[in-house]
């Protein structure tokens, strides 16, 4: 059977380390003192056009020094921090201590942490991992890069970053925000989950798209029907099994131009822009996974949501 060319969209494979949580030179575990999977990597090296996303999932422990070192961007990027279970999707459960602009940061529950250039962020301490917790970067910029700076001893009095670590519920990728625009689709009955987190612009001033939802079981489907963006576009799945992060305990499938795709792996879908996709759809899933989507726009627009 011949390959299909957009067979290249859906990367399964992590990079040799992740970048964010790099002293000065990698560690030979991830971070010491917590069981860490380094899950999937992806950037213009994999897919032209493309943006850096990096995901890890940590499943449990206590590290007793921070990972990484103090450092900036020249471009904007988020960090996301998520977990939950079946029975509380938004219980985070553990703790970590993120510095951004000199300020230790406690982080306690779902979050995404938006860092605009030039902020100094880093080093990161993993307090307390109890469940499975994903850590997940998504820049906008082809290749990562950093400098590495000293820490901040004066943090700027005005909040150059922003937190959000409370759900918006209002979003759906197949509602318009218009008024008088009809409301979105009913939640499949035959799929177990929740959306958790959410950024666009209307939350933070200068953020980007990016959404997150668990899917703990069952068949079901985006509620996008098929469209096209002016931009790239991220959507993804992740296991959350410990002993088998890279199985996705079910299948998920995606039609990408002309071409049906399907996968038991967890996947980043990298989708060019302009490129026609959708239904995007999650086949038996037994086991919890981890379903998020981003891209470099400030509001989720697609030709699916013109009046």
């Amino acid at each position: 059977m011949p390959k299909l060319k957009n067979a290249k969209c859906l990367i399964h494979d992590p990079a040799p380390y992740p970048d964010e949580l790099k002293g000065k030179k990698p560690a030979k575990d991830i971070v010491p003192g917590v069981k860490a999977t380094h899950l999937m990597t992806t950037d213009a090296s994999k897919q032209k056009g493309f943006f850096y996303v990096d995901c890890t999932w940590l499943w449990k422990g206590a590290a007793k020094e921070p990972a990484g070192v103090p450092h900036k961007h020249n471009f904007d990027h988020i960090i996301a921090l998520a977990s939950g279970h079946i029975k509380d999707p938004q219980d985070f459960g553990g703790k970590v201590t993120v510095w951004l602009d000199g300020n230790p940061e406690v982080i306690a529950k779902n979050s995404i942490i938006f860092i605009p250039a030039g902020v100094v962020h880093g080093p990161i301490l993993f307090n307390k991992i109890v469940q499975p917790t994903f850590f997940m970067i998504v820049a906008i910029t082809p290749k990562y890069s950093r400098t590495i700076v000293e820490q901040v001893v004066k943090p700027a009095k005005k909040q150059k970053y922003a937190i959000v670590d409370h759900l918006y519920k209002d979003f759906s990728v197949a509602a318009s925000k218009k008024k008088n625009a009809p409301p979105p689709p009913p939640r499949n009955p035959n799929l177990k989950g929740a959306r958790i987190m959410h950024i666009e612009e209307d939350i933070v001033k200068g953020a980007f798209y990016t959404d997150f939802v668990w899917i703990f079981k069952g068949t079901g489907a985006a509620p996008a029907t098929v469209h096209d963006h002016e931009w790239p576009e991220l959507i993804a799945m992740a296991g959350a099994d410990p002993k088998h992060p890279r199985n996705l305990g079910g299948e998920m499938s995606i039609v990408l131009g002309d071409e049906y795709h399907a996968t038991k792996k967890s996947s980043l879908v990298c989708i060019p822009k302009k490129m026609m996709h959708c239904p995007w759809e999650f086949h038996d899933i037994k086991t919890p996974t981890l379903v998020f989507s981003a891209g470099p726009s400030h509001m989720y627009t697609g030709s699916h949501k013109k009046d």
